[in-house]
Order: C-alpha cells, then structure tokens, then sequence
C-alpha cells in the first residue's frame, strides 16, 4: 500500500533530525584507509573493498587511528560542523584531536574563567577534583564489590586493574582501560567543546588545568562496572567452551562505550552540572 501525503519535510528539517541522531565513527584500520569529503558525506575508501559513505549529519564524532589517511578537505568539513576528531595509536594513546567551532552553551565557561582568575583558583579547582574522585570511586568500587578498605580512588584503582588482570590478562586490562579512556576523554572533550570550551579561548590556549582529562577520569570510573563485568562474561564463556581466552578487540571495546551511550551521555552530564553547581557557589 502506498500512501501520499501533502507535506513534504524540507531538507532542512531532514538535516536536523538526522542531527539529533548523530552517532560517533570509529576508524580502525591500517594504513590503507583513506577519509575524502564528498559532497555532506565523509567517504571511507580501503584498498580491495567496497567506498562507505557516511554524512556529516550523522556523525557526532570521530575516533580515527593515526594511521587511517585524511584529506584537509574531509577534515575542514568535520571542523566546520563541529565534529571533533580525535587520533589515537593502536594502543588506545590519543595523538592529535580537531576541534571544530564551539557551541552556543557557555555559562560553564564563564563561571570557570571567573574562577581561575581568583589567586586561589588551582586550590579550590584541586579540593573538588578530590572530592568528586573520591566519590565517584566509591562508587564504581562498591558496584563491584571491593572491599570497604579498598573504595579510595587510590587502592581502587589497583583492586579494579587487578580484577581486570584476573579475566583478561595484563595485556588485555591494560589494552581495554586505554581504549576506554580514550573514549571517555573524547566524549568529554567534545561535551566540553559544546558547552564554549575550545582552541580559540584562552583558558583553552593555556591547557591549565586539563578540564577534560580531569573529568574523563571521573567519567571512567562509571565505565568500570561494564567493563570488568563484560570481562568477566568473556572469561567465563572461553573456560565453559574450553576455548584459549583471546585479547579483546577495540571494534568490541568500541561496542562496549556505545552499548552505554545512553548512560555515558547521563553521567557525563552529570558531572558537568556537579561543577557547574559548585562553579555558581564559588563565583
């Protein structure tokens, strides 16, 4: 059956409800990945395989290896639309990260200029930073079940990774916390560059304090219960199958943050609105 109807949307209207559906684009691949603007789309061209068109409308970011091949076109394009870009190695170290034009959100900014400009701006930034690490801590620990004694960001962290080592192995918790982080600090850094936060600011200039590396971390520690649980889940179904346990695969990790991207947007929001609130009681 074939229905008609009268109106018909605008391109417009279709280009912004693509928008709200923008998902992030992970690129993995070797040296034969080449990223060429055509046209509203980024084209994804490997050797021996079929071109992927994906449209910058769809796109809310880019998690590219540094060694997938850029055109200055393609990349102009995602800065141009706000798309950030970030370039990490294999082993999940970011390298490089485009920014494009912040947003129009910006009374985070301006409560935070407003405090680095106190004397005491560094100590007051530090005191909350603690708090919140510990409390987000705390919190990641008792989902897992650490011990009372071990819930402080410090001895967590170390109870955490060792629970990580226990069902991945050493490489492979040090492989998946890298790939997660990376993540995390991309999401936060793209939150962040929305809400006014950018290259083209002066507190973005001076790189002090490193606002999104600090709140990616606290993001992470939300990340560790679905990590060490999908682990766990790997581990266990290798020795039922009686199958060599394998080093997981950053498509899966990748899978894994977007599986809670729903939950990461929350918490990640979370965390800014903390500050923000307690930004309005300081300034």
């Amino acid at each position: 059956m074939i229905v008609q109807t009268a109106h018909q949307p605008s391109a417009e209207t279709v280009e912004r409800a693509f928008e709200l559906d923008a998902r992030p684009l992970y690129l993995a691949a070797g040296s034969d990945t080449r990223v060429l603007l055509d046209g509203r789309a980024l084209s994804i061209q490997r050797d021996e395989r079929a071109e992927q068109i994906f449209p910058l409308a769809r796109i809310g970011r880019v998690h590219s290896s540094t060694r997938v091949q850029w055109t200055s076109e393609a990349l102009l394009a995602c800065a141009a639309r706000g798309i950030s870009v970030i370039f990490v190695t294999d082993d999940g170290e970011i390298q490089a990260r485009l920014l494009g034009r912040p947003g129009e959100r910006d009374e985070l900014l301006l409560r935070f200029t407003e405090l680095m400009l106190l004397p005491h701006a560094l100590g007051l930034y530090g005191h909350w930073l603690r708090i919140a690490r510990a409390r987000t801590a705390y919190w990641a620990c008792a989902r897992l079940g650490a011990p009372q004694g071990a819930r402080d960001p410090r001895t967590g962290r170390a109870w955490i990774e060792h629970q990580a080592q226990q069902y991945a192995g050493n490489r492979g918790a040090e492989r998946t916390r890298q790939w997660l982080r990376s993540f995390a600090y991309q999401w936060m850094a793209a939150h962040l560059h929305d809400l006014g936060f950018g290259h083209n600011t002066e507190l973005g200039q001076s790189g002090e304090p490193s606002l999104a590396r600090d709140l990616a971390e606290l993001l992470m520690w939300y990340l560790e219960p679905a990590r060490i649980g999908w682990l766990r889940r790997r581990f266990d179904a290798a020795r039922h199958r009686r199958q060599p346990l394998r080093l997981p695969r950053h498509s899966e990790t990748a899978r894994l943050f977007e599986s809670r991207a729903a939950r990461v947007a929350q918490r990640g929001h979370d965390i800014t609105n903390c500050l923000h609130r307690w930004l309005v009681s300081e300034t």
